[in-house]
C-alpha cells in the first residue's frame, strides 16, 4: 500500500532534478542525526524534525540561490523535492487526503518565512539574529537559556562550509552540511 501511495505522491508532485533529490536525502540524512536534537535540545517530534529539516534546506536554497543561473532553478527543484516528501510524509502518518493540501500549504508558509528570517540573518552575518529566529521557529519561543546562541554559530559556520563550496559541486547535488556537535 505505502508503496503505491508513494509512486502516486512522485507523480503528482513536480518532477525534480536528480541533483535536488540528491541534496535532498543529504539534509534528511543529516537531520535524522540524533546528537543534533540532544545538544542543540530541539524537540524531537514531527515539528521539531519539520523545523530542523526547514533549517538546513534554507541553508542550502540560501546558497543555490547565490549561484547565477542554474542556481535558483536548482534552489526551487530542491523546494518542491522537499514539499513532495512532506506530502508524502503526512499520507504515511495517516492525515486525510482532504487534509494533506492545506496542511502542506500551512508549511509551505512557515518554511518561506524562515527561509526569509534565516536568510537575512545569514546575509548579514548576524548572529544574534539568527539566534532570535531560531527563538521564533525552531524553538517555538521556548526561552532556551542561550542554546540557540550555540545553535546559531554552528549554523553560521555551516554557511560559511557551504559558501565555501564550489558552485558546481553544488549544482551536481554535494554538501558540506555537518553541524557543529562537539561539546
Amino acid at each position: 500500500m505505502l508503496q503505491w501511495l508513494r509512486q502516486k505522491v512522485l507523480d503528482w508532485s513536480r518532477p525534480a532534478s536528480v541533483e535536488a533529490e540528491s541534496l535532498y536525502r543529504q539534509i534528511a540524512e543529516a537531520t535524522r542525526n540524533p546528537d543534533i536534537y540532544i545538544k542543540y535540545q530541539i524537540e524531537d517530534s514531527f515539528d521539531g524534525r519539520f523545523d530542523t529539516v526547514c533549517l538546513f534546506t534554507a541553508l542550502v536554497v540560501h546558497r543555490l540561490t547565490k549561484i547565477d543561473g542554474e542556481g535558483k532553478l536548482r534552489a526551487q527543484e530542491l523546494t518542491d523535492t522537499m514539499f513532495a516528501d512532506m506530502d508524502l510524509s503526512l499520507h504515511e502518518i495517516g492525515v486525510s487526503e482532504n487534509k494533506v493540501g492545506k496542511k502542506v500549504k500551512v508549511m509551505a508558509t512557515a518554511f518561506v518565512g524562515r527561509l526569509q528570517a534565516y536568510s537575512k540573518a545569514l546575509d548579514d552575518n548576524d548572529g544574534e539574529a539568527l539566534a532570535a529566529a531560531l527563538i521564533r521557529n525552531l524553538y517555538r519561543d521556548r526561552e532556551m537559556g542561550g542554546i540557540e546562541s550555540h545553535l546559531s554559530k554552528a549554523v553560521l559556520k555551516a554557511a560559511i562550509r557551504l559558501k565555501n563550496q564550489s558552485d558546481q559541486s553544488l549544482l551536481l547535488g554535494q554538501i558540506d552540511l555537518a553541524l557543529d556537535l562537539d561539546k
